[in-house]
């Protein structure tokens, strides 16, 4: 029975390196012990080690399972019956009597063999011993869980989007764009407090997609906002330190999101407008806000539009 992995630790370390593989063509028995995987699997791997676990293996049969092993696999695509793939760790464990469950599974570190370059779909195999074929040693697949993320060895993962949520400080009126898990988490738990979420959010890209450019993010210490500036034009990055030297760069690529046309200021048509907004104040601050019903607000208060064309578009969020 193919399943849906629960849970999933897994620990990325990418090297550069070439292996020459066996390929074995797994494929169930006609009559085979009903051993399964109990809910979840995990794995970590670090150069030429891994640590393979899993909740439990239980056997539902009605008699002894034969020697058993847990078995990382990577194949191009999300494994199903008669696959071939490469086996990259594998942990052995021990027979189970009819109606037995081993818990808690965990290998501790296991040899491990990283897969060459490409994007590879992993898979925990449970296997067992027949000695029915010369393949893998002879055990075969009795149950298996694929892991839902690939994994990128020696090649760019895919951008994904994510959610640019926004807070408001009341104490000092200011707000603050949170790209980031952690950034996220921190001001939804207080780390820094004062902060709250407004209901506003837009979408950004975690690496480069087409023609998005990459933000950068600097700090504006306190004497001068205590605050931060996002920006997605080049020019702007590049000449910030000279023009105010006190900023402090905190990332050049804090996300990714397209720029508007230049002159016209328009959006691509599936992108919509984030428009950057600058209170003016001595104690500078920026909201970035799609909403024009905000962004007519913030220049009623006395909030500055920045960006291009007539609109003043700063940037352009996917849809």
């Amino acid at each position: 029975m193919n399943r849906t992995l629960v849970t999933t630790m897994m620990s990325r370390t990418t090297i550069a390196a070439a292996f020459a593989f066996a390929l074995f063509a797994l494929a169930p028995a006609a009559q085979a012990t009903d051993v399964r995987i109990v809910n979840y699997v995990s794995y970590t791997y670090s150069n030429d080690s891994a640590v393979l676990t899993a909740e439990a293996v239980r056997n539902a049969d009605s008699v002894r399972s034969d020697a058993l092993r847990l078995e990382l696999w990577a194949f191009t695509a999300p494994y199903a019956p008669g696959m071939s793939g490469m086996r990259l760790a594998m942990y052995q464990l021990p027979r189970l009597d009819a109606g037995a469950e081993l818990a808690a599974i965990d290998s501790g570190p296991v040899p491990f063999t990283l897969p060459p370059t490409g994007v590879w779909y992993l898979s925990m195999l449970l296997t067992e011993f027949t000695g029915a074929s010369a393949d893998n040693d002879g055990y075969i697949v009795r149950d298996w869980l694929n892991f839902a993320t690939p994994e990128y060895i020696g090649v760019a993962a895919p951008a994904h989007k994510l959610l640019a949520v926004e807070f408001y400080h009341a104490g000092f009126d200011h707000y603050f764009v949170a790209a980031t898990a952690s950034d996220i988490s921190d001001l939804d738990n207080g780390v820094h407090p004062g902060w709250a979420r407004t209901d506003h959010q837009f979408q950004v890209w975690d690496g480069p997609v087409g023609l998005t450019q990459p933000v950068c993010r600097y700090y504006i210490p306190p004497g001068y906002g205590d605050s931060h500036f996002f920006s997605a034009m080049p020019d702007e990055c590049a000449i910030a330190l000279v023009k105010f030297p006190w900023l402090i760069k905190e990332s050049d690529r804090a996300f990714y999101i397209a720029l508007p046309h230049s002159v016209t200021g328009r959006c691509a048509i599936n992108e919509v407008p984030v428009y950057r907004l600058w209170n003016g104040r001595n104690d500078s601050n920026h909201r970035y806000t799609t909403s024009t019903v905000a962004k007519a607000q913030m220049i009623a208060a006395g909030y500055v539009a920045e960006g291009y064309g007539p609109d003043q578009v700063g940037m352009c969020a996917p849809l």
